[in-house]
C-alpha cells in the first residue's frame, strides 16, 4: 500500500511539473537557442590587457574583483593588484616564507568601506591587507569550524557571507553521517552573526539534494545562494517552473539554493570544468524577450574575436557584471602586439539592462 501510494505521488508530481511548464510556455512562448554570442546578452565588453613585467608573470586570472579603479585577481594562490586600465600596481600576497605577506590564498573579499582585502587560505587562517599591500593583521577561525568546508566568500552590506558544509548525525537515518548546507553571515572579524539552513530549490522533478560549488548572490537587496545545475539540459524548464511558481521573489530568510543567478534582466547559470571542456556551459534567459540561450562550451566572443568563452565568472553579488580572460593566440586578432608569455587580457562583460 505504501509503495503504491509513493508511485502515485511520484506520477502526480511529474504531471504537475509538466503542466506547470506547459502553462508557462503557453502564456509566454519562449525562443530557445543552443548557440549564442556575447552580443546577445552583453551591453558592452571592456578589454583590460594586464601589464607584463619581471615582477608579475601570470598564467591565468581567477576571482577577478574591482573597487573603483582597483582591480584584484588571484593567480597560483597569490593576490595581485592592477588598475582598471591594466597597469600593474603591486603584489599583495606571496607563496614565499621570506615575505610577511606569506599566505596560500584560496579566496578573498574586498571590504570597500575600510579599503581592505580579507584573504583566506582554506585552512582556518585569515589575513588582512590594505590596497597598498601593507599587512594589517591576521586571525584564526574558531576551532568549531574545524572540519567544516567553507564555500566561496562574498561581501555584502558590511558583512562576509559564505556557505558551509556541516556533517551531522541524522537519527532518522540510523545515525548516519549526513552533509547539510548552511548559509553563514559574519562580521569582518569572522564573528558569527546569523546562520540559515539551505535546501536545494524544488523544481517539480526529482533532483539531487546537495549543491556543488554554491555561491552567495543578492537580489531585491536580499541574500540567496546559487549553484550550477547538474542537469544543464533541464535549465530552461527549471527556470520557467521557478518563474511560474513565483520562486524567484527573494525575500528575507530565503533558504532555497537556486540553479540560476538573478540579474536585472537575465537569469544566468554558468559552469566551467577544466578537465572536460565539453561539460562547460552558459545559460542565459532573457526575461524581457522570453528568449533562452543554453550553449555548451560557452557563448562566442563576437566583440574581440577570441573564440568561445568557456569560463564566465560573476564579478560581484549583483550578477550584472561577469568576466573572463584570454591569452596568447586567442587575443592576437584584437591585440596583435601581445606576445606569447604576456599576461592575460581580462574582459569585463556588462549585461544588458
Amino acid at each position: 500500500m505504501k509503495r503504491t501510494f509513493s508511485i502515485l505521488l511520484f506520477l502526480l508530481l511529474v504531471i504537475y511539473a509538466k503542466e506547470g511548464y506547459k502553462l508557462a510556455t503557453q502564456v509566454n512562448p519562449v525562443q530557445s537557442f543552443n548557440t549564442g554570442s556575447l552580443s546577445d546578452v552583453a551591453e558592452e565588453v571592456i578589454a583590460i590587457p594586464l601589464e607584463t613585467n619581471a615582477h608579475c608573470i601570470l598564467s591565468h586570472a581567477r576571482l577577478v574583483k574591482r573597487d573603483g579603479d582597483n582591480l584584484f585577481l588571484l593567480c597560483r594562490q597569490q593576490l595581485y593588484h592592477f588598475s582598471c586600465s591594466g597597469k600593474f600596481i603591486n603584489q599583495i600576497t606571496y607563496c614565499n616564507s621570506l615575505y610577511k605577506n606569506n599566505i596560500l590564498a584560496s579566496d578573498y573579499v574586498i571590504d570597500p568601506v575600510h579599503k581592505q582585502l580579507i584573504v583566506t587560505d582554506g585552512q582556518q587562517h585569515v589575513q588582512y591587507y590594505n590596497y597598498d599591500g601593507d599587512f594589517l593583521g591576521k586571525i584564526d577561525l574558531p576551532a568549531d569550524y574545524a572540519g567544516q568546508s567553507l564555500g566561496k566568500l562574498a561581501y555584502y552590506d558590511g558583512h562576509i557571507w559564505t556557505t558551509v558544509n556541516r556533517a551531522v548525525l541524522r537519527k532518522e537515518y540510523n545515525n548516519q553521517l549526513c552533509m547539510e548546507q548552511w548559509l553563514y553571515k559574519f562580521d569582518t572579524a569572522f564573528h558569527k552573526v546569523e546562520t540559515r539552513k539551505l535546501t536545494v530549490a524544488e523544481l517539480g522533478r526529482l533532483t539531487i539534494d546537495h549543491a556543488l560549488e554554491p555561491e552567495v548572490a543578492v537580489a531585491n537587496r536580499q541574500v540567496y545562494v546559487q549553484a550550477p545545475s547538474l542537469q544543464p539540459d533541464e535549465l530552461l524548464q527549471d527556470t520557467l517552473y521557478l518563474i511560474s511558481r513565483n520562486k524567484l521573489d527573494i525575500t528575507d530568510g530565503y533558504s532555497s539554493i537556486l540553479p540560476i543567478r538573478i540579474s536585472s534582466r537575465f537569469l544566468v547559470s554558468t559552469h566551467y570544468n577544466p578537465n572536460d571542456e565539453d561539460k562547460c556551459y552558459t545559460f542565459c534567459y532573457d526575461q524581457q524577450k522570453s528568449r533562452a540561450y543554453n550553449v555548451q562550451g560557452g557563448l562566442v566572443d563576437n566583440f574581440y574575436g577570441t573564440g568561445k568563452v568557456r569560463e564566465l565568472q560573476a564579478m560581484d553579488v549583483y550578477s550584472n557584471s561577469y568576466c573572463f580572460y584570454k591569452s596568447s593566440e586567442e587575443v592576437k586578432k584584437a591585440f596583435p602586439d601581445r606576445k606569447t608569455g604576456d599576461n592575460p587580457v581580462v574582459f569585463i562583460v556588462k549585461l544588458k539592462a
